[in-house]
């Protein structure tokens, strides 16, 4: 490996450098990933976005911090996964100065591997030792009786599981910039909290997914024979099966929880994973430095997860972008038919089905702004999918 002396013209362009220039030539991809990014940046910050809880208030001389207090283990877990999200992206550009370029692959697979540990683990501790709090206290309230004083609400300073019907079944207003529900919560509220389901569905079922069919594929690329036979008649049968009703039977069974969602997602999306490596594996077992591998008598699993599968997952890559708008969609469709999550967690398919009451009524704001949240996040995913594809596929680049 060069040293942290070594000129970086030295090591001249490594690939993924190449595909970033190409991908940041298509204009539309980088837009749709910017709205990505923003996205991320909503969900991460959600709690502090919009809350009826204050960040700070005075209640007889005495000042409290009830937001903070209020934050359970799985908002500290999204802040856990933001926090190591930037520590790898600052370790992605250390490497571009550090590492020579066709080493690359294999150490951003175990850095990816390592902070998906990091994330695991500390998912399992938060909920373990962080307490479950339970404040219903109406701060608003107190504020206006006189009864609290000094507080600092969050921008949008609605909870997305408070309820006022009083309030209820309200168009758009100033107080309620895109209206309120069948119980008077605030939409925008449970649109901001609803992108933490829609972002944590698409990521968790497309990794679950991706591990699944990775291996499977690695397996059936790298033996070949009667083990690759069989394989595919089992990938054949899958495919064979429709997805979406094939999760609704599989949810029907289990407890409607955010976490059996994301496992059966995962679970039934793998097999177009399997293939792309099935076939990436199948090329690169003849290459002249798996043969040498091989002769060095170095075991199986370093041969296809540390040599082969730093070359072959670009593909991979690109499908599971794609893969989670179809998980996003898949969620909003089953929360849409009331087989999500169950409320009062908001979800962007359970808000839209409440856009035509049992009494006929429709609810224009109820349909238009999640549609959209959905339309938008899946659209955005696509395009930077599509982008990316054709950054790696040569034959699909577009002149310089």
């Amino acid at each position: 490996m060069p040293n942290k002396q070594t000129p970086k013209s030295q090591w001249g362009i490594s690939y993924g450098e190449l595909v970033w220039r190409e991908f940041v030539k298509n204009r539309l991809s980088v837009i749709a990933g910017m709205f990505i990014i923003f996205l991320f940046i909503v969900a991460i910050f959600a709690p502090f976005i919009a809350n009826d809880k204050p960040y700070v208030v005075e209640i007889e001389g005495q000042r409290y911090f009830p937001l903070f207090r209020h934050l359970g283990a799985i908002d500290y877990g999204v802040l856990l996964a933001g926090v190591v999200a930037v520590v790898q992206l600052i370790l992605i550009r250390r490497n571009k100065k550090r590492v020579d370029p066709s080493e690359r692959g294999e150490v951003l697979l175990k850095q990816i591997m390592i902070s998906a540990g990091v994330i695991v683990v500390g998912l399992v501790l938060l909920y373990l030792f962080v307490p479950r709090r339970l404040d219903a206290t109406n701060y608003h309230a107190m504020v206006e009786s006189g009864r609290a004083e000094n507080a600092v609400f969050a921008p949008i300073p609605y909870g997305y599981a408070r309820t006022n019907l009083s309030v209820r079944e309200q168009p758009p207003s100033r107080r309620h910039l895109l209206g309120t529900d069948d119980v008077g919560s605030d939409v925008l509220a449970r649109l901001i909290h609803g992108s933490r389901i829609s972002l944590s569905v698409g990521f968790v079922a497309v990794g679950i997914s991706v591990v699944i069919g990775v291996v499977i594929g690695a397996v059936l690329g790298y033996f070949g024979g009667r083990v690759d036979f069989v394989g595919m008649r089992f990938i054949e049968i899958m495919m064979a099966i429709p997805q979406f009703f094939l999760i609704i039977t599989v949810v029907a069974f289990f407890p409607r929880s955010l976490l059996n969602i994301m496992i059966i997602i995962g679970i039934t999306s793998w097999t177009m994973d399997a293939r792309f490596i099935r076939a990436e594996f199948f090329k690169l077992r003849e290459q002249d430095f798996v043969q040498a591998a091989h002769a060095q008598g170095i075991g199986l699993r370093s041969i296809l997860f540390r040599h082969m599968l730093p070359n072959g997952v670009a593909p991979v890559l690109v499908n599971a972008t794609f893969g989670i708008a179809g998980a996003i969609f898949i969620e909003a469709a089953l929360s849409f038919l009331g087989f999500g999550v169950a409320p009062p967690t908001p979800s962007w398919g359970q808000m839209l089905s409440l856009g035509v009451t049992t009494t006929g009524r429709f609810l224009w704001w109820l349909s238009v702004f999640p549609g959209l949240a959905i339309f938008f996040t899946v659209l955005a995913y696509n395009l930077v999918g599509e982008g990316l594809r054709d950054a790696i596929d040569p034959k699909l680049r577009k002149a310089a």
